[in-house]
């Protein structure tokens, strides 16, 4: 017996009847209608509590977009991690930044506050908190400083979607956020989408005009880039949004079954928050490999986060970052294993991972 490492096949057939007919109505409609992404913006603004929300097709544009709202340009300086999937440090290079890393706690693997502060320099524009696994960091320490040194904070939340802190939504943790519809993520669709959500209105309707090549109908009043959703798409999360809070308990409960039976294992266990989306479950072992020929073994699919942290990467050898720089992101790096944890695991799926892990 397989155990997939995500649940894509099965909540497809758990909810097919429901998600063929928006496929048919999207595919059989020759007008240009564009409710979908209308409707999905309002679903989204109703979740996270925001005012308004701009969906986009790709998280790297999202990125783009808020960069080219905030007049990011050569020069600047963005203080992000390292341990993180990249597509924030890439859209900043793309326009023309210079990307700071400082290393991540070995709690939550996110920022460090404390080497955050050290990092601010004159040049500095933008700290990029990204949250990780549903880890979502010290946000409201993090825009403290920001606030302190007049600079402008992202949470990159695409994996946080659903997660909150001191009661309120990740994606309204500061001004500006981003979150992504890709099919790993959370909240997902069958290819890939993002959102922003901006607070300030001026900003947000600059962004908006951005989004479609600057175009207001058939006049072009700005510069700007193509990153529409497809309605395809947007209708498909629109659809799973409704169904992301069930699904979000679903894991909890498989989450906690894992812990309270591999607490006396080897590995170094996840410590969720109650507010956490428990999106994916994260195990630490000083032996990866041999826990990955266990999980091989027993035909369990797992997935290996990080081949390593980014600053060790080909690409961004002219940074002159090296190995040691950021420590706890190398070793993390090094450990980390994650277990299938979806809303669709059996008792009898969850029971195999766990004999295969005691």
């Amino acid at each position: 017996m397989k155990i997939s490492f995500n649940a894509k096949q099965r909540q497809y057939h758990a909810h097919q009847k429901s998600i063929d007919q928006l496929l048919l109505q999207n595919i059989t409609n020759d007008n240009d209608d564009f409710s979908a992404i209308v409707d999905l913006e309002k679903s989204l603004s109703s979740y996270v509590g925001a005012e308004d929300v701009i969906v986009c097709n790709t998280q790297f544009n999202a990125f783009v977009l808020l960069f080219m709202i905030l007049d990011l340009k050569s020069g600047d300086e963005v203080i992000t991690a390292p341990l993180s999937s990249g597509i924030a440090v890439q859209a900043a290079l793309f326009m023309g930044a210079k990307v700071i890393f400082v290393d991540v706690t070995k709690e939550n693997y996110t920022l460090d506050i404390e080497q955050v502060e050290d990092a601010i320099t004159e040049r500095t524009k933008l700290i990029i908190p990204v949250s990780i696994f549903g880890n979502i960091a010290d946000m409201k320490s993090i825009n403290a400083l920001a606030l302190q040194h007049d600079l402008c904070v992202i949470e990159d939340a695409a994996e946080s979607f659903g997660s909150a802190q001191d009661g309120r939504r990740s994606c309204q943790l500061s001004k500006l956020a981003t979150t992504s519809f890709f099919p790993t993520m959370p909240l997902n669709g069958f290819g890939n989408g993002a959102a922003l959500f901006i607070e300030d209105k001026e900003l947000r309707d600059k962004a908006r005009l951005l989004r479609s090549q600057g175009r207001d109908g058939n006049t072009y009043r700005g510069i700007g880039i193509e990153a529409c959703i497809d309605t395809l798409q947007a209708a498909i999360v629109n659809y799973k949004i409704s169904h992301v809070d069930e699904e979000q308990n679903a894991r909890k409960e498989i989450a906690q079954n894992f812990t309270s039976n591999l607490r006396e294992s080897n590995l170094k266990l996840p410590d969720f928050t109650e507010e956490s989306n428990f999106a994916y479950y994260p195990v630490i072992s000083s032996d990866r490999a041999d826990i990955v020929k266990k999980l091989q073994n027993n035909d369990i699919e797992y997935k290996v986060p990080f081949s390593q942290p980014l600053h060790l990467h080909p690409a961004f050898t002219f940074m002159r970052y090296a190995h040691g720089d950021f420590p706890i992101s190398e070793r993390l790096a090094e450990t980390l294993v994650l277990l299938p944890l979806h809303a669709y695991l059996s008792k009898e799926e969850q029971q195999s991972i766990i004999n295969t892990l005691q």
